[in-house]
């Protein structure tokens, strides 16, 4: 005897529900990338390869400066995630009345993927986003602070509409209680108040998420270096510094390089503030000495990607952005716009044995395999995978906003 109703379907739709209920940043992000990759041959740990359109360069006068096409690439790596269950005849039930109970598994099943999945977005976004705003360690109460953050995306000559801003608990406490003293028109400020929740000011849209990521700073004291030795190479995403003390620097650990300012991406000109990197991978401090792997890359005048005022000159002052302690761990709230980053869903191949079926939200599928029936031990197996993966397009156009 079989249930009547298809359980691979039923965990399919509830699966699309899930998707839309409680996905936040998977739901705000560009995902239109995965239409590239469509073949069923991607395991976990291969690298895709997309290309950013190039910024072009003007010439004054009658004379052109014919440039190459300059394309910036951003690599994506696959990851695989899977929830499974198991169920005997008894928990499963053979009826329509049993429906619930296969719709709560699932809808757990789901909840941890989208975590999963969000937890992957919130690192990969700390790792590459260099701008930042507020004081690691002080959850950032001020609307100041994240107005500042989205003008540093605005410089970055983000598009011309909301941002998204995804907070932290705590956080939104502290965004929620800075609104005691503000003016209420249409009583849109008490209402926000009285939920505890921001949902929109100074042109961002706010949403709390439990999966923004946190950042451990490394176990150095030592918070300001030398570049040891200028940089001379357009895209370098590398900076080899001395003076440097001991212990470690870990990826998520933003700085700045002196006298290396930020640019208006077209004009070129100059802004009023240096430059911000993050780190992208852990580094041991070894002889005084370390190199830290950065994003963005440096571009100077001679790339039409030019995103510094000049290259960092040796003996130039590093400094570190850091609460001020080693081995603390800080939130790191995210303002970004949905272009900024893309969410790759991947195809996966048809489950083999049993019965399957596949689940699409919003251009992200997840396959729902029903194993066949274990008779000695009257038990069935309910597995759900998802491949994906997470990459950079324009990370100037988002913005850490620290927090506690």
């Amino acid at each position: 005897m079989s249930n009547s109703f298809n359980l691979s379907s039923l965990v399919s739709k509830q699966l699309v529900q899930s998707l839309h209920a409680k996905g936040k940043l998977i739901n705000t992000v560009n995902k239109s990338y995965s239409k590239d990759f469509t073949q069923k041959k991607y395991t976990p740990g291969t690298t895709l390869t997309m290309d950013i359109q190039h910024q072009p360069t003007v010439t004054a006068g009658r004379v052109a400066n014919v440039q190459d096409v300059e394309n910036i690439t951003t690599s994506v790596t696959i990851n695989q995630w899977n929830a499974a269950e198991s169920f005997t005849s008894i928990e499963k039930g053979y009826s329509m009345d049993n429906e619930k109970d296969v719709r709560r598994y699932t809808n757990d099943m789901a909840s941890r993927l989208i975590r999963q999945m969000e937890l992957d977005g919130f690192t990969t976004m700390m790792n590459a986003v260099g701008n930042n705003v507020g004081s690691p360690g002080v959850d950032a109460g001020s609307l100041r602070t994240w107005a500042e953050g989205r003008a540093k995306i605005t410089d970055a000559l983000g598009p011309d509409r909301d941002c998204f801003a995804a907070v932290n608990p705590m956080g939104m406490v502290a965004l929620t209680d800075s609104l005691k003293g503000a003016t209420n028109p249409g009583k849109s400020i008490s209402n926000q108040y009285l939920s505890g929740k921001m949902k929109q000011a100074a042109g961002l849209n706010f949403y709390e998420s439990q999966s923004i990521a946190r950042q451990t700073a490394g176990t150095t004291t030592d918070f300001a270096l030398d570049v040891d030795g200028a940089i001379t190479t357009e895209g370098s995403t590398s900076l080899v510094c001395s003076l440097a003390g001991t212990g470690t620097i870990t990826a998520g650990t933003k700085f700045t390089v002196a006298g290396s300012f930020a640019v208006d991406p077209e004009s070129k000109v100059s802004l009023s503030y240096l430059k911000q990197y993050t780190v992208t991978a852990d580094a041991t401090i070894a002889g005084n000495a370390v190199t830290l792997s950065h994003s963005p890359a440096m571009y100077s005048s001679g790339s039409s990607h030019q995103n510094v005022s000049s290259f960092p000159a040796d003996a130039a002052v590093v400094t570190i952005v850091n609460s001020g302690s080693a081995s603390t761990v800080d939130a790191q709230n995210i303002i970004y716009d949905k272009d900024a980053f893309t969410l790759v869903n991947v195809p996966l191949p048809p489950a083999k044995g049993g019965s399957h079926s596949f689940a699409n939200y919003e251009g992200i599928q997840i396959r729902v395999g029903v194993g066949s029936w274990d008779a000695t031990n009257d038990d069935q197996i309910l597995r759900v995978d998802v491949a994906y993966g997470w990459a950079k397009l324009r990370e100037d156009h988002a913005c850490v906003v620290w927090g506690d």
